[in-house]
């Protein structure tokens, strides 16, 4: 018996000794690459350059060939020194050049940890807009380091490097998407480790605070309570019942106007559900003006934005003349960019906001594939489309608006007032 005991006792302890020494994945990512992952991220890589120059509309419209061929060879030559988060940024490094926003080697390709804060740029100040609820305090303030390091470093690391990008606006959102991701900031070596990073913010009084935030993986992110800043929802206005999956729809108590709250593309069957219900509703209550938010829309399937149009051409009660409205902003991307442009022709709609962050002319209509070995998605175009007829950063707002840090600090959106506002006058000068 005693023996049987004994041997259990040395079983347990070599497991246990084996799962101490067995690397967890974040020490996987930092530690230099092993000879069979070298191997098999040479593989990888030699297969993703032949998938992107297959499946590619046109892979070097802006990138040379030769370039790109000898980067990715200086990569491979590179790995018996790189981590695998150091060998992330080269690859997410050259894709940039790539040129076009749907060509993607991101970090959201593989597995990635997040730190919990959200940021967003008002004019040159790295704004903290979410938190952990124990620093709520810090809302606000601007972000000056991370580790010690100046966020102006931070930002010249960062923006060479940054996927989904086609324009300055573009740019300034991928930024504070991606200045929170621990795997790039290790990459670029801001960090030392995937664990845990201090911020450091600053008060408008000049006081400066640091935290040290640990990182959490997708889900846990998606689940982590955060404290936030934004602005309330337009007064006077209520959440009606018929709202669907990605589309809130607030409606005036007078009926009057609609405003829908385009943020993400439920499916070809839910929006036809939800418009249907929409025309008989706005016919019911004589609606005149329709206010359509695609600010906070990265993007889907723009035929079925295109269903939405059509159901509103289907109220002939609505304002046609200058009542349809469309709010933009810098993370107004891919179909989102398309229905705004789409929008403006078809619903003779006003584009209030920021440009788009997607161009309304270049390539789109992403399509992915994984790499053998790492299981890493890839992104690439398969299309290019014409949304107007000139070439422009952005599709411009026909009224130019920037989001104002005095209004949202205390939960008001400038951009959408300046609609009701504009409504209200028009509404005043009829009645008279």
């Amino acid at each position: 018996m005693k023996l049987i005991h004994i041997a259990l006792l040395i079983m347990l302890c070599s497991a246990t000794t084996s799962y101490a020494l067995t690397p967890s994945i974040k020490d996987s990512q930092t530690n230099h690459l092993r000879t069979k992952q070298i191997e098999q991220w040479r593989e990888d890589i030699d297969f993703m350059q032949q998938q992107l120059e297959q499946r590619h509309i046109h892979l070097y419209h802006q990138i040379n060939a030769d370039f790109f061929s000898k980067k990715l060879a200086q990569i491979k030559q590179q790995l018996p020194s790189l981590t695998e988060t150091g060998l992330t940024i080269g690859l997410m490094r050259l894709i940039k050049q790539v040129g076009d926003g749907h060509t993607q080697f991101a970090y959201w390709g593989g597995k990635h940890h997040r730190y919990p804060l959200e940021l967003r740029l008002f004019g040159e100040d790295l704004r903290l807009l979410s938190i952990k609820p124990e620093y709520q305090h810090l809302l606000g303030a601007t972000l000056v380091a991370i580790n010690g390091v100046p966020i102006e470093k931070v930002r010249t690391l960062l923006t060479p490097i940054l996927q989904g990008v086609e324009n300055s606006y573009s740019e300034r959102q991928r930024l504070c998407e991606t200045i929170n991701v621990a795997e790039v900031l290790h990459g670029l070596k801001i960090t030392q480790d995937l664990q845990g990073a201090s911020f450091t913010f600053k008060h408008p009084t000049g006081e400066q605070h640091s935290v040290i935030l640990n990182s959490l993986t997708r889900p846990q992110f998606k689940t982590q309570a955060m404290s936030s800043l934004k602005p309330a929802r337009p007064i006077n206005f209520t959440l009606h019942d018929i709202s669907t999956e990605g589309i809130d729809l607030l409606l005036s108590n007078n009926g009057r106007i609609a405003y829908l709250d385009f943020h993400h593309y439920p499916t070809f069957s839910a929006m036809k559900d939800f418009t249907d219900d929409l025309i008989d509703l706005l016919r019911e209550k004589k609606t005149r003006e329709v206010i359509i938010d695609l600010r906070n829309n990265g993007g889907g399937d723009f035929f079925v934005g295109l269903h939405l149009a059509w159901a509103l051409i289907m109220v002939d009660n609505l304002n046609w003349r200058d009542g349809i409205y469309v709010l933009i902003g810098r993370k107004t991307f891919s179909a989102a960019m398309s229905n705004a442009a789409q929008y403006r022709q078809l619903l003779n709609a006003t584009l209030v906001g920021e440009p788009t962050g997607a161009n309304p002319i270049g390539y789109q209509d992403a399509g992915t594939f994984s790499l053998p070995h790492s299981g890493w998605t890839v992104m690439y175009s398969k299309r290019r489309y014409r949304f107007q007829d000139s070439e422009s950063a952005g599709v411009q707002p026909d009224v130019k608006i920037d989001l104002d840090w005095y209004s949202y600090r205390v939960g008001k959106d400038n951009q959408l007032d300046w609609i009701l506002n504009n409504i209200q006058s028009r509404h005043h000068i009829i009645s008279q």
